[in-house]
């Protein structure tokens, strides 16, 4: 069986744009391509056989060459379409189970893809799902592959939940600190300071705030409601 991943990454310049509050343009992109790497890293660190990055900069490109990715243009395609092209790749190539994992999830952990992948191939067909703490999804491991449209977005989690239930496909869950704390706004970067972590993000986050008050008054604030 081969498991493949997929890891899509939304246009640099329309990154994390909850954090403009706090961020430049130039930080946010930063961070985008940090939390890629410590995503990336938990990957290579678990038993998935193949990696691929969507993606449409350069940067992003880079990244995923140093992790060893297959780099995949998503071509100027919206969220969904560009992971359904990119899982249709995936089973081109001869995938048995495909994993989608959002590139905002510094925390993740080579146990928790291993976890989920030790659930997806129990039996025959099967669907994984993590939610996210705000109910959007934070993976979804499928065996085998396109059983159910990418819907991730607002409330994805359920979405995904309905999709599977309407044909009948057994769906599985695996909760987990790491992969519920997507970063998407300032309130989530919290989870990078209550969480004992080493993570890439962690440290360009802090190297970031060294220059910029906003963010180092932010970091302030958070520690001392810890």
């Amino acid at each position: 069986m081969a498991v493949y991943v997929v890891v899509p990454v939304k246009k640099l310049a329309d990154s994390k744009r909850r954090l403009s509050t706090v961020f430049t343009p130039q930080e946010r992109r930063l961070l985008t391509l940090s939390m890629l790497q410590d995503v990336l890293s938990a990957l290579k660190a678990s038993k998935v056989d193949v990696i691929a990055v969507a993606g449409e900069d350069s940067q992003v490109e880079q990244v995923a060459k140093k992790y060893k990715a297959t780099y995949l243009s998503a071509n100027g395609a919206a969220l969904n379409p560009a992971i359904e092209q990119a899982a249709l790749w995936c089973k081109a190539q001869g995938a048995s189970s495909v994993l989608i994992l959002p590139a905002d999830i510094p925390l993740l952990l080579a146990a928790d893809v291993n976890r989920i992948l030790d659930l997806g191939n129990r039996d025959g067909s099967n669907i994984v799902l993590s939610p996210s703490s705000n109910c959007g999804t934070n993976a979804l491991y499928q065996t085998p592959p396109n059983q159910i449209p990418a819907c991730f977005g607002p409330k994805s989690f359920l979405n995904h939940i309905n999709e599977a239930y309407q044909k009948g496909i057994n769906v599985r869950l695996h909760f987990a600190p790491g992969l519920s704390a997507d970063i998407d706004d300032v309130e989530d970067l919290k989870k990078l300071f209550e969480i004992e972590n080493k993570s890439a993000c962690k440290r360009v986050l802090q190297q970031i705030m060294r220059n910029n008050q906003t963010a180092m008054d932010f970091l302030a604030k958070t520690k001392n409601e810890n």
